[in-house]
């Protein structure tokens, strides 16, 4: 009673549905991430610090250009990785749920 159209078990069957509940999941978080990623050019600064809980309303625009600038080089606060790695993940998720269904 253990194995069910031919020869899948139930175990094997639970696992290709784990994987692909798990692949949705990385698939909407790419998703999200993709939506909230922009150009870093295109956000100021004051945005960045006040996500990071800083207060800039005393620093000047041309400190805020250099500490923007710092942040770009370093990739502090960039999506794009993110996007990548869930995306890497869904696709992993999706191969081994497609191969725990080969025979």
């Amino acid at each position: 009673m253990d194995r069910i159209l031919g020869s899948r078990t139930i175990e094997g069957m639970l696992l290709t549905w784990v994987l692909l509940a798990v692949a949705v999941v990385f698939a909407f978080l790419a998703y999200d991430a993709a939506r909230l990623s922009s150009p870093e050019t295109d956000v100021p600064f004051a945005l960045t610090a006040k996500g990071w809980g800083e207060d800039v309303a005393h620093v000047s625009l041309a400190e805020q250009e250099k500490r923007k600038q710092y942040s770009r080089l370093r990739g502090i606060g960039d999506l794009n990785q993110s996007v990548w790695l869930f995306v890497i993940l869904c696709i992993g998720c999706l191969a081994g749920a497609g191969y725990s269904l080969v025979p």
